[in-house]
C-alpha cells in the first residue's frame, strides 16, 4: 500500500484507542450510531447556509430530505440532488450535513439531500429505486423548490455515488423525463463484484479495509446473482453514451480507486466528459474528514467548483 499522508497517519494514531469494532460483531443500530459519532472529524457547520428538512413522498414511503441555499439567496438556482454514503447500510442527512453545506455555499448551487432506504432492512433495488425516483420528484417540483429545472445534477458518494452515477445513466433511458445535466462523484463504489485491482491492493486501507466493503455490499446485495447485473453496478453498463458530463474525486489508498479511474475513462470512451481529480495518500472518504485534513477541505473546494461549472 502506497504511504499514507502523515496526517491521515496522525489521524490513525489519535483514533489508534478506541479502535473500530467490525460491524458484523455488533447490531446494525450500533454500527450506525459509530458512524454519526465520526461527523466530529468533518469540522465547524458553514453557517452561511440556510437548511430546511421536508418529505419526498413516493409510492408507498415517505423520504426524508434537506435543502441547502447559499444564504441570502434569491431567485431559482441550481441544484444539486445529493445521496450520502454509508456502505449502503449507514450514513444519515446529518453524517454529511457539514458536506452538503459547503458544496452548497462553495459552489452557489442549491443542494437537495437524500435519505434513502438502508440495508439489510432494505435490499437491492431499492435504494436504487428510491434514488432515481426522488430525482424525478426534485425536477417536477422544482418550482416549489426555487430550482431550475434544466439544471440539476445528481451527486453522491461512496455507495451514494454509485445510487448517483445509477440515476444519471438511467435517467437517459427514461425518454421524456427529466434529465441530470451533470454526474458529480466522490470516492465512488461504481462495481460491486469488487473485480479491480484497486481491492485487493487497499486490502488494509484505513476507514475501508476490504472485509468491511464485502459485507456491506453482501447486506444490500444479498444475491451474488444481482452483483453482476448492469442495474446494479454502473461500470457494467454496455454503454455510457450519453450520460451527463462528470466531476470524479477519488482517493489514492482505497479499495475502490480503480472504480474511479475505469469509470472516467469509459466516459471519455463514449464521449462524455469526465474530470478525475485523485488525492495522494487520502483513505476512501476523506473529504468528510476536512476538519482535519487538509487535503479533504481542497476535494470539497474542487469538486463544488467544478460541478457549479457544469452546471452553468
Amino acid at each position: 500500500m502506497t504511504t499514507l499522508d502523515p496526517q491521515v497517519s496522525k489521524l490513525l494514531a489519535a483514533l489508534s484507542e478506541t479502535p473500530p469494532v467490525p460491524p458484523w460483531e455488533v447490531p446494525i443500530a450500533t454500527f450506525r450510531s459509530a458512524g454519526e459519532r465520526l461527523t466530529a472529524l468533518a469540522g465547524a457547520p458553514n453557517t452561511r447556509c440556510d437548511m430546511q428538512d421536508f418529505g419526498i413522498r413516493l409510492p408507498g414511503r415517505l423520504l426524508q430530505a434537506r435543502h441547502y441555499r447559499p444564504q441570502g439567496a434569491t431567485g431559482s438556482l441550481a441544484g444539486v440532488v445529493y445521496f450520502h454514503g454509508g456502505g449502503f447500510v449507514r450514513g444519515s442527512l446529518d453524517s454529511h450535513d457539514r458536506l452538503c453545506r459547503e458544496l452548497s455555499v462553495r459552489g452557489g448551487f442549491a443542494v437537495v439531500a437524500v435519505a434513502y432506504r438502508l440495508a439489510p432492512e432494505h435490499v437491492f433495488p431499492h435504494a436504487h429505486d428510491d434514488a432515481i425516483e426522488a430525482f424525478r420528484w426534485v425536477a417536477e417540483h422544482a418550482d416549489e423548490l426555487t430550482l431550475e429545472r434544466d439544471a440539476l445534477a445528481v451527486a453522491g458518494d461512496s455507495a451514494g455515488a454509485l445510487l448517483a452515477a445509477s440515476t444519471a445513466v438511467g435517467l437517459r433511458e427514461r425518454a421524456g423525463g427529466p434529465q441530470a445535466r451533470a454526474q458529480g462523484l466522490l470516492c465512488p463504489v461504481l462495481d460491486v463484484t469488487l473485480a479491480n485491482e484497486s481491492v485487493a491492493r487497499n486490502a488494509d486501507a484505513p476507514f475501508l479495509p476490504r472485509p468491511v466493503l464485502e459485507w456491506c455490499i453482501e447486506q444490500y446485495f444479498p444475491d451474488p446473482r444481482d452483483r453482476q447485473s448492469a442495474g446494479a453496478s454502473p461500470s457494467m453498463r454496455p454503454s455510457l453514451a450519453g450520460a451527463p458530463p462528470a466531476v470524479i474525486i477519488s482517493a489514492e489508498i482505497d479499495p475502490v480507486s480503480d472504480d474511479a479511474r475505469q469509470f472516467a475513462a469509459r466516459l471519455e470512451d463514449a464521449g462524455v466528459s469526465s474530470e478525475l481529480h485523485e488525492f495522494p495518500g487520502m483513505p476512501h472518504s476523506f473529504f468528510l474528514m476536512a476538519g482535519v485534513l487538509d487535503h479533504g477541505e481542497r476535494a470539497i473546494l474542487t469538486f463544488a467548483e467544478k460541478l457549479s461549472a457544469l452546471l452553468r
